[in-house]
């Protein structure tokens, strides 16, 4: 099970929970029960704490045994408060009997050993991403301090947002070096904080205790078995990456009809990449930028050609399979403007799968967020709303054998429910769509192409009649 599968569990099981009875020691006390739950009823940090803990154990990531919560910690002057930590790793299940033995006994030499072993240092909170500098710089980095172990490692996570920090050689860092503008001379502004990391990041407890430096991830030999899942139509993660790909369309003056047509062609490179990948899982996915590629000062440099040149690539097969959205060359990878958008597309979603994610929840986080750009008022063109869409659904049930048609498809959000709430048993070769606008068509196409095998038939129409069978 991974961190977003296990994420997903926990708020399937006690997302509706007021409390919750904790599994890991809080100071000096087992099984604790603690409030999920703000008085107007909404989730408290508390909430995000446990779901995030759950998590890494329940993943595999790290023991619960070697994990404790509100660890304090004394200051250097007798009459100030205690440091109080959300929650620390250490690399030694004995870790309790020597917290137990300083706090009750004053056992200086415990203390001693529990810094020494202090190898993960953790903060909780639920402010929507507003203070990661300061909570870094005054609590985390706090924390990480107390540590006497060669390598600590810091995590932030913020209503779900995840922050990786590492304490090494005196140096207080992003984890990944990716985030480091300035490398090992990074200071607090140039950790990209307004970045959050993807959680498949997340090392584990191994190798954090063993931990020699860090270990390059090569973009180059990547499965789509590698990438994380988008889970939940409040994926903060995804919701982060996509408001970042606007705001981008907007920097670019890009945000118009062509602008989302070009990132229609974007989007579908990448759905094509994972879907070559899963026929051919030697052929490693090509939908990727790193960090010597995505900052240029030319076109004309080395890096980003490599980048353009790995994207045009994939762009030329793509075309045989994807013939109806790429027929029209708008992705013009000599234009800067559309350079820029592209790197900000692929940057953002290079760690998530499309393909292995929940169809429902992507079309929510990605189509659905979308589609209204497409929408015309003046044409009587609106995105119709989920719960509507999986209601009419319901209703008429399709079986596998019967025909689905849709002579007003828009964005294919009938057709491609229908196929999704099939468990897939319905045919595509049977689904068929039409629609006046073909932009309207391109999307509805990519829909499909993603939530089926990609035989639907989706056709434009410009005067609303013509035969779809």
């Amino acid at each position: 099970m991974t961190f977003t599968e296990a994420k997903v569990k926990f708020d399937s099981q006690y997302g509706n929970s007021t409390d919750y009875q904790c599994f890991l020691p809080e100071h000096l006390t087992f099984d604790k029960t603690t409030s999920f739950r703000k008085k107007d009823g909404t989730r408290n940090e508390q909430y995000y704490k446990w779901q995030f803990l759950y998590s890494i154990v329940n993943s595999g990531l790290f023991p619960k045994d070697y994990i404790g919560t509100e660890i304090h910690f004394p200051k250097g002057n007798k009459s100030s408060a205690d440091i109080k930590i959300d929650a620390a790793v250490f690399s030694d299940a004995i870790w309790f009997e020597k917290y137990k033995d300083y706090h009750q006994n004053n056992n200086s030499d415990s203390l001693d050993w529990l810094r020494k072993h202090l190898v993960v240092a953790l903060e909780f909170k639920k402010e929507d991403n507003k203070n990661v500098s300061e909570v870094w710089d005054k609590q985390l980095k706090a924390y990480m301090k107390e540590s006497e172990a060669d390598f600590c490692l810091g995590i932030l996570y913020d209503t779900e947002r995840l922050y990786l920090f590492r304490k090494y050689n005196g140096k207080y860092l992003r984890y990944s070096e990716n985030y480091n503008t300035k490398g090992e001379d990074s200071s607090t502004k140039d950790l990209s904080l307004h970045l959050p990391d993807p959680y498949r990041n997340i090392p584990a407890f191994e190798k954090v205790i063993n931990w020699t430096g860090l270990q390059t991830v090569d973009l180059s030999k990547r499965s789509i078995s590698d990438l994380d899942i988008i889970s939940g139509i409040q994926s903060t993660q995804i919701n982060n990456a996509m408001s970042a790909i606007l705001r981008r369309m907007d920097l670019l003056s890009m945000y118009d009809q062509k602008g989302f047509e070009i990132l229609v062609q974007i989007l579908s490179l990448k759905i094509y990449d994972e879907k070559r990948n899963q026929r051919i899982p030697n052929r490693y996915l090509d939908f990727y930028i790193d960090s010597n590629e995505k900052e240029f000062v030319s076109l004309a440099d080395a890096g980003i050609q490599r980048f353009l040149i790995r994207i045009n690539n994939l762009l030329k097969e793509a075309k045989g399979s994807y013939h109806k959205i790429l027929q029209d060359n708008l992705l013009n990878t000599k234009n800067e403007k559309h350079v820029r958008l592209l790197i900000e597309v692929v940057y953002q979603l290079q760690d998530y799968s499309f393909v292995n994610s929940e169809k429902t929840d992507l079309y929510q986080v990605v189509f659905y967020k979308f589609a209204g750009q497409f929408s015309k008022d003046k044409n009587a063109q609106f995105v119709t709303p989920l719960p509507l869409i999986d209601f009419l659904v319901n209703i008429v049930n399709p079986r596998n054998g019967e025909t689905v048609v849709d002579p007003t498809v828009g964005i294919a959000d009938f057709l491609s429910v229908s196929y999704v709430n099939s468990n897939s048993k319905l045919d595509d070769k049977n689904i068929f769509g039409m629609d006046i606008d073909d932009q309207m068509v391109m999307l509805a196409t990519l829909n499909m192409l993603l939530n089926g095998d990609g035989n639907a038939k989706i056709v434009s129409q410009a005067d609303g009649y013509g035969s779809l069978l």
